[in-house]
């Protein structure tokens, strides 16, 4: 694999009007040089989630970073090449032997896949998704007496090999710690408030599924995303479901509790419908208090099965909420086939509303659009006022962001502030 893949970057950058080889020859003289590979993980997963055009994008902005800091002369970036998401970096030494190189390297590798992972995640390009990027070395020592050419075929292929090799033994850790948090129950639920944006007050909460603290599947989107690779997203969705409502001690019985509800685990063999109610009597709960949400970045491809697996719960008293509108292309299918009771906009849409007139508009579009399909409207995201004053202007029913509270392990208020400047801005609708 490694072979192959240095050898289609070689031939394509052949094509260069000055390539690599040429371009490595002038500086390799004396000073060896080193090489980091780069390459995003779960890329072609992502590609499909997200499309090709929002995942283009991701790497327009990834290509600029790199300028940017090949320009500014940062981590003494002598040159780079980009082949889709594999990118080689070129870093200038000025002292020391081929194993000195590779251990600054090493370093470097480490400081650099953290620099530009958190600018790529601030990018916000795929919202809801942890970018995340391997890295592999390798170092070009001219003591060796071999041609620039050999030195760069070789180190291209040691540096995708060592990332590679780090990838596989890292899923099968993640593989044996993943089994580990399902056998043992080791779930959490935390709890992030609805509240209503007209009142202040608490409409209710949506449960969120997290791994153990220190653990690479705290956060629950690394948790879902390693659950449907291995297919045990029934088996996670199963436990997470229980961990949410045991810990709902709702003190009002009309409260909501928000439940993700993947589409694909009604494929699961071991799909078998029933069981949440069980868990809601035990706890003296009914499905008046459950909504299921359904995010609208996993694809649906059979909707006849989906919309007839949600029939089963709607019949109960359950109600459904597309998640994450507006995150991908199929918010509209999703939303006139499953009919839903809610509509949760995507924080990528209220994400700096009050600077952004098209967003503004958007969201006027949908609560417009929502009142005439008799569903109701939550935005998603909200971290500041100025966001929290554009949504509630426009006719929001309900909010949900880190303003209004982060998740917690336990059913936390509303902050004194949030309630005074829902108060005062009361006549604001």
């Amino acid at each position: 694999m490694a072979d192959q893949l240095a050898s289609i970057i070689l031939l394509a950058d052949s094509l260069n009007s000055e390539n690599l080889t040429e371009k490595i020859a002038k500086h390799l003289n004396k000073y060896p040089i080193g090489l980091i590979y780069l390459d995003i993980k779960r890329f072609g997963e992502m590609e499909k989630k997200h499309g090709q055009i929002a995942c283009r994008k991701l790497l327009q902005v990834w290509k600029q970073l790199i300028i940017e800091a090949e320009m500014a002369g940062s981590f003494g970036l002598l040159t780079h090449r980009m082949f889709g998401d594999d990118v080689l970096l070129f870093v200038r030494t000025e002292q020391g032997d081929a194993n000195w190189v590779k251990t600054v390297l090493l370093r470097l590798a480490h400081e650099i896949r953290t620099i530009f992972g958190k600018q790529l995640n601030e990018s916000m390009v795929l919202s809801g998704d942890s970018i995340e990027l391997y890295t592999g070395t390798a170092v070009l020592d001219p003591s060796t007496g071999r041609t620039a050419e050999n030195l760069l075929y070789d180190a291209i292929k040691e540096a995708i090999h060592e990332a590679r090799s780090k990838t596989d033994a890292e899923f099968r850790r993640l593989q044996m710690e993943f089994r580990d948090i399902l056998a043992w129950h080791k779930i959490t639920a935390h709890y992030q408030p609805i509240v209503s944006l007209s009142t202040g007050s608490i409409y209710g909460y949506e449960a969120l599924a997290r791994g153990p603290q220190e653990s690479y599947f705290a956060t629950p989107n690394r948790l879902w995303e390693f659950a449907e690779k291995e297919n045990q997203l029934y088996a996670l969705e199963k436990a997470a479901r229980q961990r949410a409502i045991e810990g709902f001690l709702s003190s009002d019985s009309n409260w909501k509790l928000f439940i993700n509800l993947n589409a694909n685990v009604i494929h699961d063999p071991q799909f078998t419908p029933g069981q949440t109610l069980a868990f809601l009597e035990k706890m003296n709960l009914t499905p008046q208090n459950v909504v299921f949400e359904i995010t609208e970045r996993q694809s649906i491809d059979d909707y006849a099965s989906f919309t007839k697996a949600l029939g089963h719960y709607r019949k109960q008293g359950y109600r459904i909420a597309i998640d994450d509108a507006g995150a991908g292309y199929s918010s509209l299918q999703a939303i006139a086939e499953l009919r839903p009771d809610y509509i949760k906009i995507d924080r990528s849409i209220i994400h700096h509303i009050d600077r952004d007139k098209i967003k503004e508009i958007l969201l006027e579009t949908l609560v417009v659009f929502a009142q005439k399909i008799n569903c109701q409207i939550i935005a998603e995201g909200i971290e500041t006022f100025e966001e929290l004053e554009i949504v509630k202007r426009l006719g929001v029913h309900f909010g949900q962001g880190y303003l209004l509270g982060r998740p917690h392990p336990k059913l936390q208020p509303v902050s004194d502030a949030v309630m005074e400047w829902i108060e005062r801005h009361s006549s604001i609708v």
